[in-house]
């Protein structure tokens, strides 16, 4: 795996920041690979103290550029990564934000990147990609669901897992569950059914 494309797309929109490469590479050395004694240092670190490693090369875009940067990796025979396999985000409460992740492909090369947007929690909003990539659909709605990421521009943005009615979002690490209206009546009628069959709760 190569952090060309993310090096590439660097110097296409110098904005964009690269993930930091495997144990603190230099930025020279190729593939993303440490020195001999960079690698040593690092290895010596109790795990807790080693820092962020990032095996598929990616980078972090600005909200304001998503679309643009992702039509481009999409239709530009130099990125040419037409398979977005996923999107996800990642809760950060401590930091007031949340991370949404795109995983690429590219069938023509073998090439994977992944891109990043930070947004704020609670203005968790970023353009939809579906229009670039089809497959995008499902995962935003997904997103969306479990996470409260609005998708600005997606043709069906609704629940996909937890009912209309679910209050909050499950994946966030704040969550509270909160039982649903349907759950509440739904047991109140068994709960009913059980008295009238003798079997109702007892002192």
């Amino acid at each position: 795996m190569s952090w060309e494309l993310a090096s590439k797309l660097k110097a296409r929109f110098p904005e964009v920041e690269l993930f930091p490469r495997p144990a603190d590479a230099p930025a020279a050395a190729p593939e993303g690979e440490p020195s001999a004694e960079g690698a040593a240092v690092i290895a010596r670190r109790p795990a807790h103290e080693q820092p962020a490693q990032y095996l598929t090369p990616g980078v972090y875009v600005p909200r304001d550029r998503v679309l643009e940067i992702c039509q481009v990796l999409a239709t530009d025979p130099a990125f040419a990564l037409t398979y977005l396999s996923f999107v996800s985000a990642i809760d950060w409460p401590d930091r007031g934000e949340l991370e949404i992740l795109y995983h690429l492909y590219s069938h023509a090369s073998g090439e994977e990147l992944a891109l990043k947007v930070r947004v704020p929690r609670d203005d968790a909003r970023v353009p939809s990609v579906t229009g670039i990539w089809d497959g995008a659909n499902w995962h935003e709605r997904e997103a969306y669901d479990l996470l409260g990421v609005v998708f600005e521009g997606h043709p069906n943005l609704r629940r996909i897992m937890m009912t209309d009615d679910w209050a909050g979002h499950p994946l966030r690490k704040d969550y509270v569950y909160e039982d649903p209206r349907w759950l509440t009546e739904v047991a109140k009628e068994r709960q009913k059914d059980a008295e009238g069959f003798g079997l109702g709760e007892r002192s």
